[in-house]
């Protein structure tokens, strides 16, 4: 293939539909304890009780931790939402466009929108939330992408214009997470938080329940199709699994891998899963210790990790076994690299007695007691690596450590769940703390070589598709080779519910989408 032949036959708008710029339609895929008896509602009726493991941290949809995640898409919008082949979706923004340098991209708003409380939503609300996602104060999990953007034009109410010092196919990393907040509430986004989404925040019982109701001036037609949700907060999985055995709840969140098959097959249940890759669980192993430093240590760690085994045995085979660190809905992705570590203990000991560690060595791998899965996964590695002559400790601690450890590096390997995997892998590779490559900041693995950043720059402002997807290819080869991280398998959020709820959907970072949502029968 001719790269340069290929480039000059694809034009303008067929490059931003394959880069996913493009608008199109905005539809997408998408023991028991007592609960306050003042709240119960009968089935059938426009309530949704949602069950949830733990309470909401924040109402700030920038801070974005896991306990949150049945909020975002409720409150509030953003300017245009992926599905799920990474086609950005018109919601607030009717339509957008790149211009021909590709350094702004414009966005043309919808009109008739309300926030909660009444005012119109405009053109510098979008302004307002791009720079409180920029501010280090406040722009938390977001901040790594917005700071993509160099400026914001407000143009006129109607439209807005984000402007780049390079190129960046990747802007709709951003925009799918820049919930539209509220200037004149922001003050108050934790006791009362104002967005233009299809429920508006009603009340909240901090450990025991929030509630949101229909927005009636909601800017889409005939949703929400529920009078209104209540989050509750439950205490643990087996509760939480009880109550929607029990009839009292519709609707659970992230139950235990070991119940899908139960569920999936009990009587007046069903179970939906998220698309795969929000989250990747992975080892990321720190080069900057012995033997860490020698890649032919890192590679026989690779074909000693049987991820089909650990699939099965943990996660009770409801995801897939990764070895490359995006789906196969990435330009990332090459099928020819799916075999390129798979595994084999022969291999593995060829490659340790090349890198002359015959007899083996001992080493510690940190994870956090938040995560359980972690150490069970390290547990089914132990027996392999035994056989080795290589011993895997096990060091599990609570968050207040990790975090700190994790940061500062203080580890030999440790357990960590990647973000970004299921987005643009320029956000993967450009912001993530594994995957980033240095020299500051530098990644979590304290990996970096010459080699490594040019090519993720390179693909980071690459526009061409064609010359693009090679270099990511490139950059998959490269990292697979080095194996400074190894790629599990993704964290496959999943859901179950009553078979009477229908219309539930979810992000490709697996927030719960409820506006479609009703209770039949």
């Amino acid at each position: 293939m001719n790269p340069d032949k290929d480039v000059q036959s694809i034009d303008r708008r067929t490059f931003l539909k394959l880069m996913g710029l493009t608008a199109g339609s905005a539809v997408l895929p998408g023991a028991l304890t007592a609960i306050s008896p003042a709240l119960a509602q009968a089935v059938g009726s426009g309530t949704l009780n949602f069950g949830h493991l733990g309470d909401f941290q924040y109402f700030d949809p920038y801070l974005l931790p896991l306990a949150d995640w049945p909020m975002f898409h409720q409150i509030y919008n953003v300017l245009a939402r992926y599905d799920d082949t990474l086609t950005p979706q018109p919601e607030l923004a009717e339509s957008w466009d790149f211009s021909d340098d590709g350094l702004s991209l414009t966005f043309n708003l919808r009109p008739g929108v309300k926030f909660h409380n009444g005012r119109d939503f405009v053109a510098d609300d979008v302004k307002f939330s791009l720079e409180y996602a920029q501010d280090p104060e406040t722009g938390a999990n977001i901040r790594t992408l917005a700071r993509a953007v160099s400026s914001v034009e407000v143009v006129n109410d109607a439209t807005v214009a984000f402007h780049f010092t390079e190129p960046t196919p990747a802007a709709f990393d951003l925009i799918d997470l820049l919930f539209i907040v509220n200037s004149e509430t922001i003050a108050e986004i934790d006791s009362n938080p104002v967005g233009t989404g299809p429920f508006r925040f009603a009340e909240w019982a901090p450990g025991d329940f929030a509630r949101f109701e229909r927005f009636e001036e909601y800017w889409k037609a005939d949703v929400p199709r529920l009078n209104e949700v209540i989050v509750r907060a439950i205490p643990d999985s087996a509760t939480m699994i009880a109550n929607l055995e029990g009839g009292t709840l519709d609707l659970i969140a992230a139950p235990p891998a070991s119940e899908f098959e139960r569920l999936e097959a009990a009587e007046g249940i069903k179970v939906v899963k998220g698309f795969p890759g929000g989250l990747v669980w992975d080892m990321s192993l720190n080069v900057g210790r012995e033997p860490f430093d020698n890649k032919l240590v890192r590679q026989a760690l690779q074909y000693a990790l049987d991820r089909q085994r650990i699939v099965d045995i943990v996660f009770f085979n409801i995801s897939d076994p990764w070895i490359q660190p995006q789906s196969d809905k990435s330009p990332l992705y090459d099928p020819d690299l799916e075999g390129y570590y798979s595994f084999d203990l022969d291999k593995a000991r060829s490659l340790l007695e090349e890198a002359g560690y015959a007899d083996g060595f001992e080493f510690t791998v940190l994870t956090a007691t938040t995560n359980p899965d972690g150490a069970r996964l390290l547990q089914v590695y132990q027996a392999d690596l035994a056989q080795l002559g290589i011993t895997l400790n096990i060091d599990e601690v609570e968050p207040a450590q990790y975090r700190p450890r994790a940061i500062d590096r203080d580890f030999d390997g440790a357990i960590f769940t990647y973000g970004r995997a299921s987005k643009d892998p320029a956000s993967l590779f450009g912001t993530t703390g594994v995957w980033r490559p240095g020299p500051e900041p530098i990644n979590l693995s304290n990996f970096t070589s010459e080699e490594y950043q040019r090519l993720v720059a390179e693909a980071q402002r690459e526009v061409d598709p064609v010359r693009r997807q090679e270099l990511y290819q490139e950059l998959n080869r490269y990292q697979l080779e080095e194996s400074f991280i190894l790629v599990i398998t993704p964290v496959v959020r999943w859901w179950a519910m009553k078979d009477t709820v229908e219309g539930f959907a979810s992000s490709l970072d697996s927030m719960p989408i409820l506006e479609q949502v009703s209770i039949e029968g």
